[in-house]
């Protein structure tokens, strides 16, 4: 096995271990209902105004990063954005979800790109070959019928 191959292999793993320990460590501290709901927000809206008042570069930056973090590990944004435009208002709020958010999906897609590429290409790419030339023949009408199917997201 070349060189290459088991830096990737570690690192996939490493990132396996990573996402594991996040998930346990997320759904043993927490419920769903505490991830995705305003409410806990809410009761901890005291707390986070002093937080915000004394420490907002501090605030900001632990922020920033966390959100990069979660995307890479979830893939996904939506507490995030609730918390972030709850806490840093609606145009502080906006621009560090949505700086975040894309940075963290930037990293999600080289780790996949550069880790899963040749791994999907190999395993799948046979399998869904009929598919990949229909999209090749017809790109805009295949993307809307899958995009509006909610295949795709």
């Amino acid at each position: 096995m070349d060189k290459v191959k088991k830096i990737k292999i570690i690192m996939g793993v490493i990132y396996l271990v990573i996402l594991c320990t996040f998930l346990y460590f997320l759904f043993h501290n927490f419920k769903f209902e505490d991830i995705s709901s305003i409410k806990v927000i809410h009761s901890n809206q005291d707390q986070l105004n002093i937080l915000k008042n004394n420490n907002l570069i501090l605030l900001i930056s632990i922020f920033f990063l966390l959100t990069i973090l979660w995307v890479i590990l979830l893939g996904f944004g939506s507490p995030v954005a609730l918390i972030g435009g709850f806490i840093f208002g609606k145009w502080i709020g906006t621009l560090l979800v949505t700086t975040a958010l894309s940075i963290g999906a930037l990293c999600l897609y080289i780790f996949a790109e550069y880790f899963l590429y040749n791994f999907l290409k190999e395993n799948f790419f046979l399998k869904f070959k009929k598919l990949n030339l229909m999209f090749q023949k017809k790109q805009i009408l295949v993307m809307i019928i899958l995009r509006c199917a909610g295949v795709v997201p």
